[in-house]
């Protein structure tokens, strides 16, 4: 995943709404009505989010009949969680303040 593409899913998922979608979808596939259920928004509103998500790569879709089953791309996921881990408080390094130039 280049940055481009991670700063996509990234901000994709600054949204509490699609944060709570990506949750919802742990494990699961879910059509958008379920996913409605969830949440106090309209249809519209739901599928714009799914939308944001999946132009980000994190959703992929399947249609059965006439619905459209939603589900977490893993990988993605995964490559972004890997990205997080490297930030993790084990590995900053402590950074000394710098020494006024006047003194």
């Amino acid at each position: 995943m280049n940055d481009l593409q991670l700063c996509e899913v990234f901000k994709a998922l600054g949204d509490p709404t699609r944060l709570g979608i990506v949750r919802l979808l742990i494990g699961k596939e879910m059509c958008v009505c379920e996913i409605m259920d969830a949440f106090a928004k309209s249809q519209p509103a739901i599928s714009h989010h799914l939308k944001i998500l999946k132009q980000a790569g994190l959703l992929s879709e399947v249609r059965e009949g006439k619905w459209i089953m939603y589900s977490l791309r893993s990988q993605i996921v995964c490559d972004a969680a890997k990205i997080l881990q490297t930030f993790t408080c084990k590995t900053i390094v402590r950074i000394e303040p710098r020494k006024s130039c006047v003194e």
